[in-house]
């Protein structure tokens, strides 16, 4: 994949996706992720903590993450979320990875950077996320 996946058509079956190597991210042991696609600072991927390990409480005051937990558990938020659960996490509210459970815990998130703010009457009925200018990259 390139630095900019915007406008590629990218398509991974189960076993390639599981081919892809898990990479770490940052300086927290225990904490990787596959990165799937890119664009500027738009991200979407896979994260995984393992057993023992934490993903520190931080805050993006001008992101926000989408988070569905696929295999495993752990707290995030105050609440323990297992398989299926999932997980808004609007600009500057704290969020971590805790009491991980004994096999991990791997969940697909997207980080997306917000770009100004849209005046309310036009967020009318629409999730928080999305314009319609940034249906493409909101996911």
């Amino acid at each position: 994949m390139t630095q900019d996946d915007l406008g590629e058509l990218i398509v991974l079956s189960g076993a390639e996706v599981d081919a892809l190597p898990w990479q770490q991210l940052g300086d927290d042991p225990g904490v990787t992720q596959k990165l799937l696609w890119r664009s500027g600072a738009v991200r979407l991927g896979l994260m995984r903590i393992a057993p023992g390990s934490i993903n520190p409480i931080h805050t993006h005051p001008d992101a926000q993450h989408h988070i569905l937990v696929t295999a495993g558990e752990a707290t995030m938020v105050g609440r323990r979320l297992g398989a299926g659960s999932y997980l808004y996490v609007p600009p500057g509210v704290p969020h971590g990875v805790s009491d991980v459970g004994p096999d991990g815990v791997t969940f697909f998130y997207t980080f997306r950077p917000v770009v100004g703010e849209e005046p309310a009457e036009q967020q009318r009925g629409r999730h928080p996320a999305v314009s319609d200018a940034q249906a493409a990259v909101a996911f």
